[in-house]
């Protein structure tokens, strides 16, 4: 019996072991809500063009689209050094169960996600078991940590680029990257006129609205809100009448939420509008992470704030080597957003948010525009999958 077989591939005679043949398995790797969510679009693009069985670490969001979760990420997800050492076991414990999943599926592909200390982790075991590993949104190395290209070097077939920029550094180290645009130019968009949007959460037109965003997980929360309710109280000295929106993520323990409601019993939860509350909001104050940029792409003057352990702090200082922290401002170069890291005043920060107040979207329109067109007008979970079957024919030849 024939052991392998003869395909062409790029002008190239080349042959395929029949023992490694396409299997529909593919493992998928997020650990916070921010890449569980492109995971799952991606998911979706690609049931939609194959016939294949995910499965991974992820939480709903990936149940939601037909892949198995073997361990949800939710005592894994980490904002910094520090919480490293409280969630360890639950860290050894996800990487033994995926190491094990890993063995017992063998998968055709391993696709990771963002969340870059345990997926190159992940990553150098899969490598020795001659599993195909893709990395869609890569460690962001430009910023710090800089050496973890190396590791993708030695890991991964192939890096899957959202930002501008990323391309041409992996391109230096020749590492094979693609592009694809960034894909909150496909998502990131309001679900309701603004009437329905405000008669929807209950609340009238012609009074300022103001959005709050401290993270998307329980312990940033807890850090950001203090802040966010001094600022909130300075600005209510200034204007007669505010509203303030505070849009919750899936993943958040509501009882966190309900001391703050009790301090400042104006705020309103938004459940699954997070879009539509930035967008018809007159300002943001937006922990630093993906909401600063859903907030550009949506054109809201935005404050960012970003408070860690003092740690974590002294830490990622030493190894941070870009000058701003918030997506928006990296992209365009320069403090589109101002933002307040740390060591944190909430007057200074109130006296800004007036300023922006009064000065609205014009202020900020042309920055904006520029950040979007940096972005792409791809749609990017198109291109991904696109790339990813190409990936998989060079690899496997046939996969239908």
């Amino acid at each position: 019996m024939l052991s392998s077989l003869p395909i062409r591939l790029n002008n190239t005679l080349q042959k395929v072991n029949l023992s490694n043949q396409f299997n529909k398995k593919i493992v998928i790797v997020t650990g916070e809500l921010s890449g569980e969510i492109h995971a799952s679009h991606l998911i979706k693009a690609m049931n939609e063009s194959l016939d294949v069985k995910f499965s991974g670490i992820g939480s709903k969001k990936l149940e939601e689209v037909g892949c198995e979760v073997i361990y949800d990420y939710k005592n894994i997800s980490l904002t910094g050094l520090s919480e490293i050492i409280s969630k360890l076991k639950h860290i050894w414990n996800a990487y033994k169960t995926l190491k094990k999943h890993i063995m017992e599926v063998h998968p055709s592909l391993l696709i990771l996600v963002d969340f870059p200390g345990f997926n190159l982790k992940i990553a150098k075991f899969a490598k020795k078991q001659n599993i195909p590993i893709i990395y869609f949104i890569p460690p962001q190395i430009w910023a710090w940590r800089k050496k973890r290209i190396n590791q993708i070097k030695k890991s991964v077939d192939k890096v899957i680029c959202i930002l501008p920029f990323e391309k041409k550094l992996y391109d230096e180290y020749g590492i094979d990257a693609t592009y694809i645009g960034h894909p909150f130019l496909n998502t990131v968009k309001p679900s309701h006129s603004k009437p329905d949007f405000l008669k929807k959460i209950g609340i009238k037109e012609n009074i300022p609205i103001i959005t709050i965003m401290p993270g998307s997980r329980n312990n940033e929360i807890i850090k950001h809100m203090p802040i966010f309710l001094k600022v909130i109280k300075k600005l209510e000295n200034d204007l007669d009448e505010l509203t303030i929106l505070l849009p919750l993520a899936e993943n958040i323990d509501y009882r966190i939420i309900e001391k703050f409601q009790k301090e400042q019993k104006k705020i309103i939860p938004v459940k699954g509008l997070s879009y539509d509350a930035l967008f018809y909001s007159d300002i943001a104050l937006v922990a630093s992470g993906s909401a600063t940029l859903e907030a550009a792409i949506l054109g809201v003057p935005t404050i960012v704030v970003y408070k860690v352990s003092p740690i974590s702090y002294l830490v990622g200082k030493a190894l941070v080597k870009v000058k701003y922290v918030s997506l928006p401002n990296i992209i365009a170069k320069k403090e589109v957003f101002p933002e307040f890291i740390q060591h944190i005043n909430p007057e200074i920060i109130a006296e800004k948010a007036i300023y922006m107040l009064k000065n609205g979207r014009k202020d900020i329109k042309k920055e904006m525009d520029e950040i979007k067109a940096k972005l792409g007008t791809f749609n990017s979970y198109q291109r991904a999958k696109d790339t990813i079957i190409e990936f998989l024919e060079h690899t496997y030849g046939t996969i239908s």
